[in-house]
Formats: C-alpha cells, structure tokens, sequence
C-alpha cells in the first residue's frame, strides 16, 4: 500500500502527466475543429486554408501560454478555490488578447465571411470561439488538480499513520521485563559473594551481548533470524547461570539457519514467561524446547517444556502485559497473517509464533 501511494503520488506531481493531458486536450480540440472546418467550408464553398491555419496558430499558441502556466501552478500548494481564481486571473487578459488576434487574422484573411454579420455579433462570435476551449482547458486543468490534492491528502494521512504505527512499535518493543535485569544483577551479586568467577566472567559476557543487540536495533527494522537466535541464546545463558542445573535447553534449529528477517527482540517476551512459568515457580529439573521449523510457508516458532501443548487456555483472566504487547506488535507487523498462541497446564508452559515467511526473506541473499 505504502509504495502504491508514493507511486500514484509521483505520478500526480510529475511534469510529464500533466503535459500528456494538456497535449491530448488542444489536439483533440484541434483535430475536431478541423474535422468541423474541412467538412463545413466547402458545402459553403469556401476556401478552408486561411480558417485551418488560423485556428492551429490559435492552437499552438494556447498549447504554449496554458502550457506554462500549467507547468507552473501544477505543483503549487493552494487549495481548489484559490487555484481557481488565480488561473481565472491569468486567463482573462490571454483570452482578450486571443480575441483581438482572431478578428484582426478574420478581417484579413477571411474578410467575405462577416460581409453579413454585424460588429458586435463578429466579436460575440470571437469571444465564444476562444473562450469555449479556453474553458475546457480550465476543467481539465482542475480535474488534475483535484486528483492531484486527493492523492496528496492520502499520502499525508498514510505517513501519519506510519508514524504513529511505528511509535507504538517502539513503545511495545522497549517495554522489557524489568525484573530481568533486577534478577540479573542479583545472580551476578550472589555469584561474586561466593567467589565464582568463571561463572561471573560468562555471566557479564552473555548479559553484555543481550544489551547490545537492544541498544544496537533502535530503529525497529528486521534483523537476520541467526542474530536473533544468538541474542535468545545468550539470555538463556544468562538463566542458566542463575538456576544452574535446573534448568536445561533444548534447541531443534534447522543447519543452516534459514536466511530471513524478522524483528528484533520479538522472542524475548516468549524467553520471560518460559522462565516465569516454569523455573522460577517449579521445583526440579525443568527442560524447555526451542523449535524452529519451515512448514505450509509459515515460520514456527516453538518454546515450551517439553511434553506442553496448545491444547489449555490461559489460566488467568488477564494475560501477562509482555504477551499481549507481543500479540499487538505482531498484529502491527503482520496483519492477520501471524499468529500466536500460548497456553500453561499441568504439562507446562507452551508458547508458539507463526508468521509467513514471504514477509520475512532475506533480499540480500
């Protein structure tokens, strides 16, 4: 839709359109005149030359001096009524003058016609003569306009759609789970007490990852899914640090990892409530699994502990606020044609995205 608006508003606002409309107008005007003049003339049996070459003067010269001015006022900021009133204007005095060239051009050079027409009937005719096309001329001067500033009013409204779509991208993207960093820094605290250094040094190293890949992705474009995938490793490192043996990841990602696009920190929201769900309020051992998979054109992905399914709604009334941020961010993105689900039971946390993946291919490969 966006690149439909820029293209239909270059053509609105391009020179060359209006030339096309301008050229095709006087020419058909010319042409019929002509027709009428060769048709006309001699069942009267007059010679038609001196009127031909007279009204294709009057023809080039209006096809020059509205030409110009055309040129000129088509892309000129003013509003229908103003564009009116200021071409009507400028045509007034042009229409006089062509007037008074066209009775001169008669009274030379096609004296017998007017020997039994009054004066002021011979200027009335005149005057209906030039203004008439001059008319037309102006109609489909502003029927341009006019589709010109509709198009113009559509692109700004679509721009100013765009901004607001892309600020509440923003604002759904940066809020994260704050607890994240406030239990990050506790596992780093509780580890520097107990003098385990390996574990601090893996600690900071996977965490300094995790925050440059947020801080490098400010503007929301799509980043490639290995560099995704990497940034979700490293948060899940990050856990592992804190639960140790507690928590085990699985990772069922095709080699290679597909070539596409998708937006930065879109798994994340899965991450926290994989952890919230399931480590931090269960005892034991907890495995979680991550599936990526390629399947009836849409990408899959899977985070749950192993053996959960779709198959339970959410158990509370109110969905986590990361989630439903996800949900709206997606719908943003994608419209209808991605979907998310989620669900806990007894079996445990479930979360999947679905996206189609002609939205997500890599141009650059």
């Amino acid at each position: 839709m966006a690149a439909e608006l820029m293209r239909l508003s270059k053509q609105q606002h391009s020179p060359g359109r209006f030339w096309y409309w301008h050229l095709l107008y006087w020419l058909s005007y010319l042409l019929v005149k002509f027709v009428f003049l060769t048709l006309l003339l001699p069942m009267q049996e007059r010679d038609v030359w001196p009127f031909l070459w007279i009204y294709a003067l009057l023809t080039v010269l209006n096809i020059l001096v509205t030409g110009l001015l055309g040129q000129h006022e088509i892309g000129q900021q003013r509003t229908l009524l103003r564009q009116l009133q200021r071409l009507l204007m400028l045509l007034l005095p042009w229409c006089l003058l062509l007037i008074l060239l066209r009775q001169y051009l008669m009274l030379n050079y096609t004296s017998d016609v007017f020997q039994d027409i009054s004066s002021v009937f011979k200027y009335f005719l005149g005057f209906a003569m030039i203004l008439l096309p001059l008319a037309g001329w102006l109609a489909v001067f502003m029927l341009l306009k006019t589709n010109q500033l509709h198009y113009a009013s559509l692109q700004k409204q679509h721009q100013l759609s765009q901004k607001a779509r892309q600020a509440r991208l923003k604002v759904l993207r940066y809020q994260l789970n704050p607890h994240f960093m406030f239990n990050t820094l506790n596992a780093l605290n509780a580890l520097i007490v107990t003098r385990n250094g390996a574990a601090s040094e893996q600690l900071i190293q996977q965490l300094s990852i995790y925050l440059r890949h947020s801080l490098k992705n400010q503007q929301d474009e799509f980043i490639p899914l290995q560099q995704e995938l990497e940034v979700l490793s490293a948060y899940m490192a990050i856990q592992q640090v804190r639960f140790g043996e507690r928590l085990q990841v699985h990772w069922q990602v095709p080699e290679p990892v597909p070539a596409l696009l998708i937006p930065p920190l879109l798994l994340q929201p899965l991450a926290e409530n994989a952890i919230q769900y399931s480590v931090a309020e269960m005892t034991g051992k907890i495995n979680l699994l991550f599936s990526l998979q390629l399947q009836d054109k849409l990408l899959h992905i899977t985070l749950a502990q192993q053996g959960a399914d779709a198959s339970n709604g959410w158990p509370v009334a109110t969905p986590p606020i990361n989630l439903t941020n996800l949900a709206e961010r997606l719908q943003l993105l994608f419209g209808d044609a991605a979907s998310f689900s989620f669900s806990l039971s007894p079996a445990g946390f479930y979360s999947q995205l679905s996206i189609p993946m002609e939205t997500l291919y890599d141009s650059r490969t």
